[in-house]
Order: structure tokens, then C-alpha cells, then sequence
């Protein structure tokens, strides 16, 4: 994520392999296939999602609103921050290898060999996350959602660009009507605001900052 400097923190890598280094030791690892699905709460016991290998999506499930694509290695479901647990979906993209584990076992096992300062870090990186998250998708127009979205997709892997529409990323992260955000990227395309071609987003050249 260099190009649009979305995120203001680093993920800390080594912080969270040490957790899931950890939990391996007690907790075993499994593997799925890309669909598979995690929720976050399994008989009304809020569950930890570690994602050791492997992408997934994390989305509403009432309306598949896109929230995000987590890429590991990472944790979710460790804190409130995620509120709604029962309206929260993870859904493997890729082959992954990870541990699906209630959070009270989580918490139990962090406390048990004083894992406190990876966690912490942990929880940091997860809050600026969110916050970054809110900063970029409340209280904008349209268009500057649009924005935002073109500016992070410009900075997915090459592969990933390569096989994924720019109007069916933003709709996913967005609930803009598909047919304003073709217009729109029309219109920027046109006016050599940036590059598209069979629906794919080559290259950003400036964005105006008013449309």
C-alpha cells in the first residue's frame, strides 16, 4: 500500500507471529479453500480468527458490503472494535492456513504466557486500521468515495488489478449505484484523469479534487 499512503501504521508483523507462533503450540492449524467462510460467532461465543497463510475478505453478511481484504499475517475478532459479530463475515480468496478459536480462549491462553506486549501492538495496528477505515468512508460524497477506492486499488498486487474491475471494487466497498460509478469513471477516464481499459484500472495520472 505505498503509492496512496492510506494507512498510517505499519502492521506489526513480528508482534502478531509471535501470538500465532504461540497459539500453535496449544491451538492447531488448519487449511481451506477459497469460499470457505469464518464467522465470528459460533453458539453465541464470539470467536478469534488468526490468518497464519492466505487472503480473505471481511464483509457485512446481511449485505456483502466489503469492508476490506485481510492478508496475513493478522487476528481479528480480538477486540470490540468489530461490534456486530453476528453481522460479520470472513471469507477465504485464497488458499489459507488458520486457527478458528473462541475468544475466551484466546484471552485465557494470552494471559496465561504473558503475551501482552505483541497483543497490545497487536490491537494498536487494529485501531489505527479502523480508524482509517471511518476517516476514508463516512462523510464523503460520492465522488470522493470513488476517489478513495481508485486510490487503493491502484495499490493492490499487479495480479490482483489485473483481474478485478475497478467498478466491481468500488461497488463492493460501496453502496454507490452501479450505474453513477460508471459514469463517473467514464468521465475520468476521458479526461485523462486516469487510464482504464476492458474495465481495469491501469493508471491514475491526477484525480481532480472537485467533480
Amino acid at each position: 500500500m505505498s503509492n496512496s499512503k492510506i494507512f498510517t501504521q505499519t502492521k506489526p508483523i513480528t508482534h502478531i507471529q509471535t501470538l500465532q507462533k504461540s497459539l500453535l503450540n496449544v491451538f492447531s492449524m488448519r487449511k481451506s479453500k477459497p469460499g470457505q467462510r469464518f464467522p465470528l460467532m459460533v453458539n453465541d461465543k464470539k470467536m478469534c480468527f488468526s490468518l497464519v497463510q492466505g487472503e480473505c475478505e471481511f464483509k457485512r453478511s446481511t449485505d456483502s458490503l466489503l469492508f476490506g481484504v485481510l492478508k496475513a499475517p493478522l487476528l481479528i475478532g480480538i477486540s470490540d472494535q468489530v461490534i456486530d459479530h453476528e453481522n460479520i463475515l470472513i471469507q477465504a480468496i485464497t488458499p489459507v492456513e488458520y486457527m478458528h478459536l473462541p475468544l475466551d480462549d484466546f484471552l485465557s491462553h494470552i494471559d496465561t504466557y504473558s503475551l501482552w506486549k505483541p497483543l497490545t501492538h497487536t490491537l494498536m495496528y487494529m485501531s489505527a486500521r479502523a480508524h482509517d477505515y471511518t476517516q476514508l468512508n463516512t462523510a464523503l460524497s460520492s465522488y470522493e468515495l470513488i476517489c478513495n477506492c481508485l486510490r487503493a486499488l491502484i495499490d493492490e498486487d499487479f495480479e490482483r488489478r489485473a483481474t478485478l474491475p475497478a467498478v466491481q471494487y468500488i461497488m463492493e466497498r460501496t453502496q454507490l449505484s452501479r450505474s453513477g460509478v460508471l459514469k463517473t469513471l467514464s468521465e475520468l477516464n476521458a479526461g485523462g484523469y486516469i487510464v482504464i481499459k476492458r474495465g481495469l484500472l491501469i493508471k491514475i495520472n491526477k484525480l481532480p479534487s472537485k467533480y
